[in-house]
């Protein structure tokens, strides 16, 4: 056999191997972390929705590491956020990244924009404009959620806070002024306010605590050829008009 033919049948044996390990890749010993965030991701009869459960599912696939929607779990937030940040093997998803976040996870993303927002009653006409001007004030916070660690980063003590698991109950205290901020992403506040069979227009954001967007965080053990190849697969679907589809499909 000529050395030419050679070469020829080993390049077609390595292209057969590669493809054959793309089509057989899957995730190691992941587990799958979400939250009840709508419309980002949240569970309809125990199974997995919303606009990150989406895209990721798409992405996956289209880098050869499937993942199924009954793989995915919802939890409170702040026992999947610990989950995460010790390992091993988690993946939690949506994650607002910070500077703070950024050396505890390893990262896939930007999945979409996020803004962090304070929101009040516009009956009560607050003002924020400074962070001094929140210490007369009791803010409702997710525990761990990127609005809690964005507040105490500016100083706000947890005694001053309404700690709390539930967007449902910050959104009803809220609403019934038992608080007088609710410290959360905008979409999320709002969507919550709407199911709650509240009015949005009674509600306002008085002050923005971040402009930022969402992220899939990954505890710090996860393999990172196959992050590369799942962050590679979202950037090219980012630039499809199925991104866009999934984005207004939940409008």
């Amino acid at each position: 056999m000529s050395s030419r033919l050679g070469n020829a049948l080993a390049f077609v044996s390595l292209c057969f191997f590669s493809l054959t390990l793309h089509a057989e890749a899957k995730w190691e010993s992941l587990d799958f972390i979400t939250e009840e965030f709508p419309p980002y991701n949240y569970t309809e009869s125990g199974i997995a929705r919303g606009i990150t459960v989406d895209i990721l599912l798409e992405a996956a696939a289209s880098a050869g590491l499937p993942i199924a929607r009954r793989d995915i779990r919802s939890l409170p937030w702040a026992r999947g956020y610990q989950m995460a940040r010790k390992g091993p093997g988690v993946m939690l998803f949506s994650m607002t990244r910070t500077e703070e976040r950024g050396p505890q996870f390893k990262w896939v993303g930007p999945v979409m924009p996020s803004r962090i927002v304070l929101l009040a009653r516009k009956d009560r006409q607050l003002q924020i404009k400074q962070p001094a001007d929140l210490s007369a004030h009791r803010i409702g916070v997710i525990r761990d959620d990127v609005g809690h660690h964005l507040l105490n980063k500016l100083g706000i003590s947890d005694n001053q806070l309404k700690i709390s698991a539930s967007a449902i109950q910050l959104a009803n205290l809220l609403h019934n002024s038992r608080i007088d901020l609710w410290a959360y992403d905008e979409t999320t506040a709002y969507w919550f306010i709407r199911n709650l069979d509240m009015h949005s227009h009674d509600f306002t954001p008085v002050h923005v605590l971040k402009e930022s967007a969402m992220y899939y965080a990954f505890s710090l053990d996860t393999d990172a050829v196959q992050l590369t190849r799942l962050q590679n697969s979202l950037n090219a679907l980012r630039q499809q008009p199925r991104y866009l589809e999934i984005l207004d499909s939940y409008r």
